[in-house]
């Protein structure tokens, strides 16, 4: 098949019989790794009366499905944001693109700052995502999940005109 293919140094060495497997062989497929995960990981978060989420890095919405996770997917698509010193940053994380990282916990997932201005925003999105084909059908939801970081972060403009004075 495709996936297996012969070395002629390792013919030589151990056999016409001797199939040595190429790195392509050995990627786990995102359905298997899904039904490994699905029941029981670290990041699953269970409530009595609400949706099973999910806090894995890479993980767009945060809730518990193939379709968002970033644990079973090869390409991971999260938008979170990250505190250096006194900024925040809203920081756009996705899978590397070497299948050879994929293996290493520390450096499969990369994080890119995504600026504050919306237009500046969507063009590096677009630049991204869009022009790499990563991830097309989530293009809208981390567009619209980065108008969300942007609101969370805004003063509370009545609470600010309001002063107490302490008599």
């Amino acid at each position: 098949s495709s996936r297996l293919s012969r070395s002629p140094a390792l013919e030589a060495t151990c056999g016409p019989h001797s199939v040595a497997l190429t790195s392509s062989a050995m990627a786990i497929p995102s359905d298997l790794l899904w039904q490994c995960v699905k029941k029981n990981n670290a990041f699953i978060r269970k409530s009595a009366n609400a949706r099973t989420m999910s806090a894995e890095p890479g993980n767009l919405l945060g809730v518990h499905s193939p379709k968002y996770s970033g644990l079973a997917n090869t390409k991971a698509l999260g938008l979170g944001t990250k505190k250096s010193g006194k900024r925040t940053r809203i920081m756009l994380t996705t899978s590397a693109l070497r299948l050879s990282r994929t293996y290493r916990p520390k450096v499969r997932l990369i994080q890119t700052g995504i600026k504050w201005n919306t237009e500046k925003a969507m063009g590096q999105f677009d630049k991204l995502m869009g022009a790499a084909f990563y991830r097309p059908g989530l293009m809208a939801l981390a567009k619209e999940k980065h108008a969300r970081l942007r609101r969370s972060f805004r003063k509370n403009k009545a609470a600010a005109k309001r002063k107490v004075v302490k008599k």
